[in-house]
């Protein structure tokens, strides 16, 4: 089986180098971003070279965004048939509720998902100084079980794992946050930072992403590169009745 591995913090992370490792027993191909790149969400470097770098067998940085790095493995580094899967991650910091559509990392997997390859993202709740066991623990498991062909085509599937001990895996939906994440402002007050990142309350009452983690789950979420929504009925009125 073949799978390219990527992420949004940079080929020479340690979350990307435990995915590596827990995969190892299988072909991959690793293309990941030379500089850090997290919340790039779907952008693209449209206005200078992507200088690509080989760093040993099978490893390539590319001077772009994960999205960058997926299209040129898939046009350009990967002959033959495209390959069976494409894992993104192992991000350093949840990606749930709205960060979700912030994040590269789930940015990368559902560049996949266009092109209906089975794609997959993962990310572990943010400590200080994080220990990745658990994560390729689960990414192992789905892998070998071939749970990713479950995957369905135009699909990607989100994946959250605690900081600790889990309780177990759930099925989830995207939690939408309560609040905004607070700026700061600079000394001479010139200039505005994003405060430290933390997960927020959610408008839900039970079932998110976010729930899962408070609740020491493995959070799956399964998401559409389409990002379909069913039309409400008064807008599908409003439409038909226009010229």
């Amino acid at each position: 089986m073949k799978i390219l591995l990527v992420n949004d913090d940079g080929f020479d992370e340690p979350g990307l180098k435990a995915l590596e490792n827990a995969l190892s027993h299988y072909e991959t191909l690793t293309v990941a971003p030379f500089h850090h790149h997290s919340g790039a969400s779907m952008s693209l470097n449209l206005y200078s070279p992507l200088a690509l770098r080989e760093h040993g067998s099978g490893r390539y940085s590319v001077e772009g965004t994960p999205v960058d790095c997926v299209k040129l493995a898939l046009s350009e580094l990967i002959t033959g048939d495209p390959p069976d899967l494409v894992i993104s991650g192992i991000n350093p910091g949840a990606n749930v509720a709205n960060n979700t559509w912030y994040s590269g990392t789930v940015a990368a997997a559902t560049e996949a998902a266009f092109w209906h390859i089975p794609a997959i993202a993962i990310s572990q709740e943010y400590t200080s100084s994080p220990d990745f066991e658990l994560s390729t623990k689960v990414i192992k498991k789905v892998v070998d079980t071939e749970l990713y062909k479950m995957i369905e085509p135009g699909m990607l599937l989100n994946i959250n794992v605690p900081s600790g001990a889990h309780g177990g895996y759930r099925m989830t939906t995207i939690g939408s946050f309560a609040r905004e994440i607070p700026f700061t402002r600079t000394e001479n007050s010139e200039s505005y930072r994003y405060g430290p990142y933390e997960i927020q309350s959610v408008r839900e009452q039970s079932g998110t992403d976010v729930h899962a983690l408070q609740d020491g789950h493995i959070s799956f979420t399964l998401l559409s590169s389409t990002r379909p929504a069913v039309p409400a009925s008064d807008l599908r009125h409003w439409c038909s009745q226009q010229s």
